[in-house]
């Protein structure tokens, strides 16, 4: 029995038992656990069971291998060519840099959360903004990691930085566009001109349709006749971009010419009109509809309507113009006048021989 205990083999399997029941004892430690947090209103703590669950595991496994390997070390007298304390030391690194990148990309589960504090509109620009500040923590995490790996391996970081310093110019020198658009992409995240699904227009340049991708170089555009344009992400960085999706009312701006025989019937005309719109429920009130002569055409006496819709729908706007414009000329009619059509009068002189 004694020589039982102290075979090396014995010890290899009481530390292989300890570490299948401490992996055993981990998950239903963990189950019980997700299983209370889910009652919880917070998602924090289920984000720090997400970010751990299976980085621990592997820190089990990775943490029982080498105890063995240290073990069969010392019983052999064998002379590996790396630190097992230097390699458990980045193994344990790349672990907890693996489970922050995991808490990062906890946000899937997080988005309904952000819908739940703010209305849809805000809930979109949020989600949008924290995938880009989770992508930039990401790259930061990574970074740190190789950093702390190649000063545990021996290489020196400030030489490195320096070479980078250099390399760094050089590189941004050569992709300078590149790298305007990557940070035109930033300006367009952070300052939210536009988002993905809104209309917009640049007088500036050629551009007018619907936004279907912000990506880190290029914004995807999808025009009305269903062709794509490609934009470089610097361009709106020096050009009018109107955002037609934001605004608060749509805009009734007609012009409409009566005959000069009508001339005397333009002031009941104009406060007919007037009263139309007032007493229009789809009109807003809030805003003072105008109607007004304008001025003497070369073929009419002109009158403008001037009122915005309570509707930003552009097929309802539609429906509401047409509807006041069919009514405007009934009104026309009803005082027996006439909308002016280009005309041309010519006179003709009659000469006689005396």
């Amino acid at each position: 029995m004694n020589i039982f205990i102290d075979s090396p083999y014995s010890h290899l399997i009481i530390i292989s038992l300890i570490a299948i029941f401490i992996f055993i004892i981990k998950n239903k430690v963990l189950s019980i656990i997700l299983k209370l947090s889910e009652k919880t209103n917070t998602v924090y703590d289920e984000l720090v069971l997400f970010s751990i669950k299976t980085p621990s595991s592997y820190l089990i496994i990775i943490g029982y291998t080498f105890i063995v390997l240290d073990y069969f070390i010392k019983i052999t007298d064998l002379d590996l060519a790396f630190s097992l304390p230097s390699a458990l030391f980045i193994l344990i690194a790349v672990l907890i840099s693996w489970s922050i990148i995991r808490a990062l990309n906890y946000y899937l589960v997080l988005k309904p959360f952000i819908k739940n504090l703010s209305s849809e509109d805000d809930s979109t620009l949020i989600t949008e903004t924290y995938e880009i500040v989770i992508r930039i923590f990401k790259i930061i995490v990574i970074v740190i990691t190789l950093l702390i790996i190649m000063q545990e391996i021996g290489l020196s970081i400030s030489g490195l930085l320096a070479f980078g310093g250099v390399g760094g110019l050089i590189v941004g020198l050569a992709a300078k566009d590149l790298l305007s658009n990557f940070f035109g992409g930033m300006m367009i995240f952070f300052d939210r001109p536009f988002r993905v699904g809104e209309f917009i227009k640049s007088p500036d340049r050629n551009i007018e349709g619907i936004v279907e991708k912000i990506g880190w170089r290029l914004t995807v555009v999808r025009t009305f006749s269903k062709n794509v344009l490609y934009i470089p992400n610097t361009a709106f960085s020096s050009i009018i971009v109107e955002n037609a999706t934001r605004m608060s009312n749509r805009r009734i701006n007609e012009t409409i010419g009566i005959r000069y025989d009508d001339l005397s019937k333009i002031p009941n005309i104009i406060s007919d009109v007037k009263s139309l719109l007032d007493q229009n429920i789809d009109i807003d009130q809030s805003q003072q509809s105008k109607v007004y002569f304008k001025s003497f055409s070369a073929s009419s006496c002109d009158f403008f309507i001037y009122a915005f819709t309570i509707t930003k729908d552009w097929d309802e706007f539609l429906r509401i113009k047409q509807d006041i414009l069919l009514k405007v000329a009934d009104i026309i009619s009803k005082h027996k006048a006439e909308i002016a059509y280009p005309t041309t009068s010519v006179l003709l002189k009659h000469e006689t021989n005396d």
